[in-house]
Parts: structure tokens; sequence; C-alpha cells
């Protein structure tokens, strides 16, 4: 099988008014023809931009400062944008991470992936377009659309406009396909959906994929090979039942040891402890020394060559080195699968904290057209209890959030906080003040939901200075700082624009946000779908850490069920706009009783290291 794309000593910066940050360092792989290769890491660690670098996707302050790209033997590296352009879409193709910055809102979903199979179909006639845009509808699971050309993106859940990016990045059959995380924004079936798509698009075109997750269980699904990224480098690479089954780098078995399938009867996550450097100045040695409990003195001093460990399994690290053999350390047992095991309910306190009865919420597409997002929901929210929704994309579960929250206002039924009808405008106006510091909302997409003009500090304090809330920790930016500290992110990224942050560490800073208030309800629609597996486990343990010791209460919605399992009580189950299972973890994951709940559990991908 010959060599479709080599990376040879890759070295990207991006050249900034605090220095130069150094997002890729001297990364080598290489790919075959219909092969998957998984990158996974933290938020930040290079992975999007190694693929954008390919792809010369950056921007005018990125520079590749080294190395060689070769596709099908030829070195790229160079190539004027004139030049990429006759490769992109034919030959390689991306699905990038947010929808909403791919699709364009003023045209209709049909037209935009219309437009993408002109552009690379030159000559076809009206009705092979057509033709040909229907089988993409077909493949990604938007059939529906074939009837309802009229839809924007924002008609579209998350999960749907993903499943569109999915379609105009296939219009021209690409050798190879760029995945930066086309399942975050997914629920479990429609995520299953997407990857036997992947892998009929591997069979049929003989199409190689780079696939970015943070997902260890879809990594393991889909990937023939894992390479596992840090701090800019790749650090430990091999086939997928290698690194999985047989991890010899430190940063991998913490990865592992993060999911909630390992947790046993913890009340919380094993997290890394630390953070990842600033790659502005790297530090000497391994990278991952400072938050490595294995490490050993050679690992501040120097940085550790590529090990073999098979012909092709290789990991960076000084443990590998024979003089560090005598040491005896070995990786972290690790047993089960994610599918994570039982925990106990806690008992629930009596006063209904949220009361929400009959539910339902109607969207006018056009003057004679409607859509029914919510269709007579009930459910109730006790103080000091973490209620689930779950459910597939464009079953609702976002629109009942907005509800709650007063983004949308229902078109029937009733939501009661406190016994404060919020449904009521005269209600609304009278307690207005007690709602907004009362409630708080994580929205799922942080690019949309954090100002783009002003500063992650302004961003964090703005709710406690609309509120006239004194700081409780002197100043705004100690507060800012704290809560920042909180979600695992460095102080230094206050004076930063959320431009210059990654998906996951948006995610991070709008969690702050929200936390900032200490709210008595916390609507959390996907607040980890973006982030990696270690910072996932931070963030849940701090939702715990929360509910435990401040008796906040939570509806989190999310498409990891192995999580809604761990850090829910109780679970409700959304189906085309309706509610149509409810109960506690043990009965909705151990014995589900609607055809649909069982699917959703059954669809889970499941990877046992026993």
């Amino acid at each position: 099988m010959s060599e479709l794309l080599e990376v040879h000593n890759l070295s990207v910066s991006f050249d900034t008014p605090a220095g130069e940050i150094q997002a890729v360092r001297d990364v080598s792989f290489t790919l075959k023809a219909g092969e998957v290769l998984a990158l996974v890491g933290e938020t930040g660690c290079g992975k999007s931009v190694l693929c954008k670098s390919i792809l010369r996707l950056l921007p005018d302050i990125a520079r590749i400062k080294g190395g060689h790209i070769l596709l099908e033997g030829v070195d790229i590296t160079r190539y004027r944008e004139q030049d990429m352009r006759g490769l992109r879409g034919k030959t390689f193709a991306m699905v990038f991470q947010n929808s909403m910055t791919v699709l364009n809102p003023s045209l209709s979903v049909w037209s935009q992936i219309s437009e993408a199979v002109k552009i690379h179909g030159h000559g076809m006639s009206r009705e092979d377009v057509e033709r040909r845009v229907v089988e993409l509808l077909y493949l990604v699971g938007l059939e529906n659309l074939k009837e309802n050309r009229r839809l924007y993106p924002h008609h579209l859940s998350g999960g749907m406009r993903q499943r569109c990016v999915m379609a105009i990045a296939l219009a021209a059959d690409p050798k190879l396909l760029f995945a930066d995380e086309p399942t975050t924004a997914l629920d479990v079936t429609i995520q299953a959906q997407i990857l036997d798509l992947l892998k009929q698009v591997q069979a049929k075109c003989h199409t190689a994929t780079v696939f970015v997750t943070h997902d260890l269980s879809v990594a393991a699904q889909v990937a023939d090979r894992v390479a596992v990224m840090y701090a800019g480098k790749i650090v430990e690479i091999g086939t997928a039942k290698e690194v999985f089954h047989d991890p010899r780098h430190p940063y991998t078995w913490g990865l592992m040891q993060a999911l909630p399938a390992f947790a046993g009867k913890r009340d919380s996550l094993y997290s890394i402890p630390g953070m990842p450097p600033t790659l502005i100045d790297p530090p000497k040695g391994d990278a991952f020394a400072c938050r490595n409990v294995y490490a050993l003195a050679i690992d501040y001093e120097k940085e550790p060559p590529m090990f073999q460990v098979t012909d092709t399994h290789f990991a960076a690290t000084w443990l590998l080195d024979e003089r560090a053999k005598e040491l005896g350390i070995k990786a972290p047992v690790l047993s089960g699968s994610l599918c994570c095991p039982d925990s106990p309910c806690p008992d629930l306190e009596e006063d209904i904290l949220l009361d929400v009865r009959h539910l339902t919420h109607v969207f006018a597409v056009t003057r004679k057209e409607s859509l029914t997002a919510v269709d007579d929901v009930s459910f109730q929210i006790h103080k000091g209890e973490i209620f689930g929704l779950i459910g597939e994309s464009g079953s609702g579960k976002s629109t009942v959030a907005r509800c709650i929250m007063n983004v949308y206002r229902p078109t029937a039924g009733t939501v009661r906080y406190q016994g404060i009808n919020i449904c009521n405008p005269r209600e609304l106006r009278a307690h207005k003040k007690l709602l907004q510091s009362a409630r708080q909302i994580i929205f799922q997409d942080s690019d949309a939901s954090l100002n783009q003009r002003k500063k992650v500090c302004d961003i964090i304090t703005e709710p406690m200075k609309l509120q006239h809330v004194k700081p409780p920790r002197g100043t705004y930016r100690a507060e800012a700082a704290f809560q920042m500290q909180y979600v695992g992110l460095a102080e230094s990224y206050l004076d930063q624009y959320p431009s210059e942050l990654s998906g996951g560490q948006r995610q991070r800073v709008a969690i702050a946000r929200a936390l900032s208030m200490e709210p008595a309800l916390l609507v959390a629609d996907e607040p980890i779908a973006s982030l990696d597996v270690s910072m996932q486990a931070q963030i849940v343990n701090l939702f715990k850490h929360l509910q435990k010791e401040h008796g906040f209460s939570f509806l989190f919605i999310a498409h990891d069920l192995s999580m809604v399992k761990f850090l829910c009580d109780r679970v409700g189950v959304m189906y085309q706009g309706r509610l149509v299972e409810t109960g506690t973890v043990e009965k909705i994951f151990g014995h589900p009783v609607h055809p649909y709940t069982r699917r959703l559990v059954e669809a889970v991908p499941v990877l046992d290291f026993g």
C-alpha cells in the first residue's frame, strides 16, 4: 500500500504580540491510501493546527518553520495558494469542528450543498447536481431536507448542521479527508451513523482519513492507527490495539484513566494534574514532566526521543530507555469498558426547584410552514439534583433549555422556577434580578455565545458587573483569574480574545462565565462536548463539587451517555420533540423500557480493556 501522505519534521509557529507560539513541533507521520489515523490529545495540543497546516488553511500570523509535506510523493510544502486551491475539495477536504463557521447563515443548506457539487463537478446538468445532492443527504442521514429545501442553518440542530458540513466535504469524493471533531456535537445514534458513513466512504472510495477527536472510544472504533499529541508533539503512535491495550507513554495512561469507565466507586473522575505548558516558551526536556507522576530526573533536562516498542508502535518517554527499565514502572491497571458502572442515586430533596409542565414550542419556518420542536414536555428538577437530558440531534433538547432560560418564549405550557411562572411576562419582570443571577446557561456553541470583541477577563466578569455584584476576591480581575483556574486555564489567557483560543478553551471560558455568579440552577447544553477527556473529567468533578458543597441544581444535556450515567441522578430521554422516558440512572441504563432508549444505550461505542 503506497504512502498517500508523508509529513516529515513539520514545525508550525504563530507570531503574536506576546511572542512566538510553537503550535506544532517536529511532527512526523505517514498515511496510506484507505487508512484512518486518529489524532487524540488535550485541547490546544496542536491537532487542528496540524491538519490546517497540511491544507494550508492557517491565518497570516502562522508560518511553517520547517519540515516537509508530501502528497503522493510530491512536496507541497511551498505550494502557492493558487496551487492549493486545485487540491482542496478533490484531493483532500476537511470537516471542521464548528459547523456555524462553515455554513453561510444567509443561504439554505440545500443551496450550499448544491454549490459544492457544482464547483467540483464542471459541466454537470441540473438533474445530475440534484441527484448528487440527494445522494449526499442520504449518506449523512438528512433525507428530510429533500422536501424541506428552504431550511437554513439556524433551523437545524448542531448535529444536523455538522452532517451538512460532512455532505459538503464529501461532494467531490476526496482521496484524503481531515475530520476535525466531526462527531463532537452528535448523539450516539447519529455518531454511529457518521462513523459507519466514514467506513463506507473509506471502503467505496479508498479514502484516507485523519480523524481528530478527544473521544477515545470513537478513536478505537474508527482508527487503524492512533497518534497521541501533547504540547505540539506526537508522544505516542501505533495501531489502535497497541495504543489502547499496551499504552507506553504516561500521558496516554492519564487520558485513559480519566474515562468514567475507570472511576469505579469513586465520587470523582481522575484528571491529569496541572495544565499543559505555554508554547511561547516550551519547557526544557519533556514538556509533560511537570504533570507526570512517573517523571525521572532526565525528563527535566533532556527531551526524550521516539523509542521503538514494536515495528508499528513508538513512544517518546524516558521510561522506555534501557537504563529506566530496572525501575519497574508499569502502566496503571485498566479494567472495564466504556460503559461505566452503576452509581447509587442520591436521595433527592422534597423541594422542586424547576417545574416544567406541558411545554410546547413551535418554530415558524415560513408563513405557511412550521416545525414543532418541543411537544408537550413535562418534568421536574429538585434542589441539589442533576437531571440529564439525552436524545438524538434535533430531538428538542436545546430548545427545552432555551425555553427554561427565556431565550425562547414557549408556544404553550408553563415553566416555574421556585414557584415563579417565567412564561408570564409580568412575573418575569417582577423577579428579573433574581432570575438573572440564580439561573445561568452554558451554550453548546461557544463561538456564538462569547462576545468576539471582548477579552476573556471582561467576558467572565460581565455578569457580575451587570448585576452590580461585589467580587468576593477584591477585584474583578482576581475573580476572573480564580474562575479560570477552576476550569483549568492559566491567568495569561485573560487578556486574549475568543478568536485566539481553541474550541475547547473557548468552552472553558463559557463555563467560567456561567459559574462566576454561583447560580442555583445551571442549564448546561453540551458543556463538555468540545473538551478532551482529561478536561471533561475536571469539569464533571467541578459539577459534582458544586452540587455537593453548594447544593446547585443542573440540567445536563449531553450526548456522552457514559458521562451522563456517572454524573446525573435522573435522566429524561427525548425523541422527536417528546419526552418518551424518565427515570433514575440505574433504570434508564439498566432496564430501559422505550425502544428508542434501548437503541440509544445499545449505540454507545464500547472499548473493552478487560
